[in-house]
């Protein structure tokens, strides 16, 4: 989810309150989990089941790691660029607005 660029009602308002507030959190446990899990990062190259069973398998791990307070180790290599891939999120950007308008309508109201 994305934050609305401009603000018309008061369900939009409390959206956009609670979608500030809990951004940062999200985007720094993403980090963690991407250093920790380098396939996040460099991009999953397989069928989108394969990937999504990939994506829960690493939150599971993630989270068992959470519980047993296992640290992550401080001797990672980072992830080179090279790896990285921005992916064009245009064909589901449509969808993505019906699902935040219909979130706003539903739960901000």
């Amino acid at each position: 989810m994305t934050p609305l660029l401009n603000t018309s009602t008061q369900a939009e308002e409390n959206y956009q309150r609670a979608h500030i507030a809990t951004r940062n959190v999200i985007e720094r446990v993403f980090g963690v989990w991407k250093r920790r899990f380098p396939v996040l990062a460099v991009g999953i190259r397989t069928q989108l089941s394969t990937s999504m069973k990939t994506i829960v398998a690493t939150a599971v791990l993630y989270n068992m790691l959470l519980q047993q307070r296992d640290e992550m180790p401080h001797n990672e290599e980072p992830i080179r660029p090279e790896f990285l891939h921005e992916f064009n999120a245009n064909p589901i950007r449509q969808t993505v607005n019906l699902v935040r308008s219909q979130l706003i309508n539903s739960v901000f109201s």
